[in-house]
C-alpha cells in the first residue's frame, strides 16, 4: 500500500502541531484537539479524491461562499453528511487547498471537531 500524502506541499501551509494519521487510502489531519481535514487520493470512487473539510451543516454557506471550489460531499443517495469536499479534480485545486489550509491555520471555527479519537490523539 502507498504510503506517500497526497498533495503533501500543502503540509507547509498547515500550523506547526498538526499530526497526521495514515487510514486506508486517506490520511487524517488533526490540529487543536479536532479532526480538521483527510487527505485523499486513491483509484476507487476517485469522485472523492480531494480534500476533506470538518464542518458543521451552518458553516458550509460561509465557507463555500468563501471558497468556491468547496462543494457539498456527494456520497450514496440517502446517506447525509457534514463533511465538505475540495475536490482534486477542479481548476484551482491548489489556490483553493492553500486557502482552505490559512483557515486551518487561522484556527477559523468552521473547521474541524472534536472526536473520542481526536482527543485520544491529543492525551483528553
Amino acid at each position: 500500500m502507498d504510503k506517500t500524502i497526497p498533495f503533501d506541499y500543502l503540509l507547509d501551509y498547515l500550523p506547526a502541531g498538526i499530526v497526521v494519521k495514515p487510514a486506508i487510502g486517506m490520511f487524517y489531519i488533526y490540529f487543536d484537539q479536532k479532526i480538521v481535514l483527510i487527505f485523499r487520493k486513491v483509484n476507487k470512487n476517485p469522485q472523492h479524491n480531494g480534500i476533506w473539510i470538518s464542518t458543521k451543516r451552518e458553516d458550509h454557506a460561509s465557507l463555500k461562499t468563501e471558497i468556491p471550489a468547496i462543494t457539498d460531499f456527494e456520497l450514496e443517495e440517502g446517506f447525509d453528511t457534514t463533511w465538505l469536499l475540495l475536490s482534486d479534480s477542479h481548476d484551482d485545486f491548489e489556490n483553493a487547498a492553500i486557502q482552505l489550509c490559512e483557515l486551518v491555520l487561522r484556527k477559523d471555527k468552521r473547521i474541524g471537531k472534536v472526536t473520542a479519537k481526536s482527543k485520544a490523539i491529543f492525551g483528553n
